[in-house]
């Protein structure tokens, strides 16, 4: 057959029905074809190779157009989740001998097999990382095959997406310290002076900082001279300082000058006046322009305003945005980790330490000054934990005070204090023993705009009211009146019920009992109870004109020598009881 297409893939999307996908490149055999599923769907990142047979059949296998790929179970839906590929086999099966019959079909075969071999590997040539075209003359390509333009590059992409070299940046490692393995570009931080380095030569750190000084200086290089920036802070301020002498000097010098032009003549006198002043004028301004700079510029980094609030990636390099419009309103700030300094140095390390300090009020104060005009300022406590995006940081912030504004793009220079540190608390000092009501309040822990005050206006003339605490915890609540309601207690009472002590200090509810019955009492340490009449029975007739008793004693009854007693009869006392009538007393039974 002949081979008319290059084609070796195929790639679908699944829909979850579909069971049965065409492949339009030849075969020689079932075996040389590879099924792939992706997941996720919609935008497969990973591959799963199916199994023939278990998951699918193949069918077309020596077709010149090709055939089908049949699954059990259709693929999920997905967006070209569904691949398909031939993969030839690298043999060659056909034995030539001599002087045998010459099959044009085996031969053709083999060839047909030698192409799609080919077309195979030149699919996964193209899909390989390649170098330049090795022509020196024509300069550096994508990745150059010259030696030199590849070292210490890293493979990467270009804005084009094609493959190229790069140089590697680094990797910040945090603060210098001894006995540590650092490598090759590892970017760390003197603490000693706050310079920046990246390590040349990978090695075993040892000594100490600060690091220009260490016997392994050989194998750094200075980032960034935060040291000499500090001289030139102090170099500026003096220079600020000398300034503001010289200025001063001028001052004595025209007014000796002026003096001397009085005793020449009253003209002279005012012409030198003005020469003076303006002299001093150009002298005062000179010195507050060295002011300017050396605060603005000697301790601060370079920065540029973008008027956007989103809480987002300012975007460009030496950007700051703040979250609200209003100056004073602004609750957080979005720095860019480069500052716009020459160079665009990342100062990331060093923001992510403002909030290092040890102090719960605030870390310490963000100073923003508006380039050449330092003024035009804005002070914001560092109120948090910064958060560090790569990027750019976040930095939580209260508006201290401001003057003047700026507009989008405007040059700016910041700058950072740390607040001080925590001291240890002292001793408590005495206290008066008189307070008066309008100044003593007693201040919630966590919230000191909740308050307990005094008032003591009602109290009689002369007189001292004393309140005592009990020996327990107490709970003052508002009471509404005095007076004990069924209702105030926890019990729910109705009409009959007996409320009685069942305990010390505790209330409990006796139940209405059955009509007729009495409350009887079982003494001290007892509950009260409801027993039925014995002894008697009720009376009969209007005004209970007929008194009646039980015909029957089953209990022990003992008359005590001073009362006598009546009923009547006939009775029966039953076996065991006894009714004894001691001298001194009277029983007497009517109709025994």
């Amino acid at each position: 057959m002949t081979i008319s297409t290059t084609t070796r893939t195929k790639q679908y999307n699944g829909d979850n029905s579909t069971t049965v996908f065409a492949y339009d490149f030849n075969i020689q055999a079932d075996s040389e074809i590879e099924v792939y599923l992706g997941t996720p769907v919609g935008a497969p990142t990973s591959w799963a190779l199916q199994t023939i047979t278990t998951n699918y059949s193949v069918s077309g296998a020596g077709t010149a157009g090709g055939g089908n790929i049949t699954f059990g179970s259709a693929p999920p839906s997905g967006t070209g989740n569904v691949f398909i590929r031939r993969v030839t086999a690298k043999t060659q099966t056909s034995d030539y001998v001599e002087n045998d019959p010459f099959s044009a079909d085996t031969v053709e075969g083999n060839l047909d097999k030698l192409t799609q071999v080919t077309q195979d590997m030149q699919e996964e040539i193209d899909r390989c990382f390649k170098l330049g075209t090795i022509v020196p003359d024509v300069g550096v390509t994508a990745a150059s095959s010259v030696v030199a333009d590849r070292a210490n590059k890293l493979f990467a992409f270009d804005a084009s997406g094609d493959f190229s070299v790069a140089q590697e940046i680094g990797t910040y490692q945090g603060d210098w310290a001894a006995s540590t393995a650092f490598s090759a570009r590892d970017i760390v931080k003197d603490t000693s002076n706050n310079n920046i380095y990246i390590c040349l030569t990978s090695h075993t750190s040892s000594g100490s900082q600060p690091i220009s000084s260490n016997a392994d200086v050989a194998k750094w290089a200075l980032l960034v001279d935060a040291a000499s920036a500090t001289t030139s802070q102090s170099a500026a301020a003096s220079s600020a300082t000398a300034a503001a002498s010289s200025a001063t000097a001028a001052a004595a010098s025209a007014s000796t000058a002026t003096a001397k032009a009085v005793l020449t003549a009253s003209d002279a006198v005012d012409t030198a006046a003005d020469l003076v002043e303006t002299a001093a004028d150009v002298v005062l301004a000179e010195a507050a322009q060295v002011a300017a700079v050396a605060a603005t510029g000697a301790s601060a980094f370079k920065y540029t305003f973008d008027n956007s609030t989103t809480m987002a990636d300012p975007g460009s390099a030496g950007e700051i945005r703040y979250n609200h419009g209003t100056v004073g309103s602004v609750s957080a700030l979005a720095i860019r980790a480069t500052s716009a300094d020459t160079g665009n140095p990342d100062i990331s390390p060093f923001i992510a330490s403002w909030d290092d300090g040890d102090n719960s009020t605030h870390e310490g104060y963000i100073t923003i000054r508006k380039s050449g005009t330092p003024a035009t300022y804005a002070v914001f406590a560092l109120t948090g934990s910064v958060i560090d995006n790569t990027a750019w940081l976040q930095l939580p912030v209260s508006h201290i005070s401001s003057n003047g504004s700026w507009s989008n793009a405007d040059t700016l220079y910041i700058s950072f204090s740390r607040s001080g540190q925590k001291g240890d608390t002292g001793a408590t000092g005495g206290v008066g023993n008189e307070l008066a009501d309008n100044v003593f309040r007693v201040i919630d822990n966590s919230d000191n705009s909740k308050k307990i005050a005094f008032e003591a206006s009602s109290i009689s003339t002369g007189t001292t009211r004393t309140v005592t605490m009990p020996d327990a915890n107490v709970t003052l609540g508002t009471p509404n009146n005095d007076t004990v309601t069924a209702g105030k207690t926890d019990m729910s009472i109705v009409q009959g019920d007996v409320v009685y002590g069942s305990g010390t200090d505790t209330w409990a509810r006796l139940g209405a009992g059955t009509s007729g019955y009495f409350l009887k009492t079982q003494g001290t340490g007892a509950n009260p109870v409801w027993a039925e009449v014995t002894g008697g029975g009720p009376s009969l007739g209007t005004d209970s004109i007929i008194r009646t008793n039980a015909k029957v004693i089953d209990e022990d009854i003992t008359f005590l020598g001073s009362e006598n007693g009546m009923s009547a009869g006939p009775l029966t006392v039953n076996s065991g009881r006894t009714v004894v009538v001691t001298s001194g007393s009277t029983w007497t039974v009517v109709g025994a």
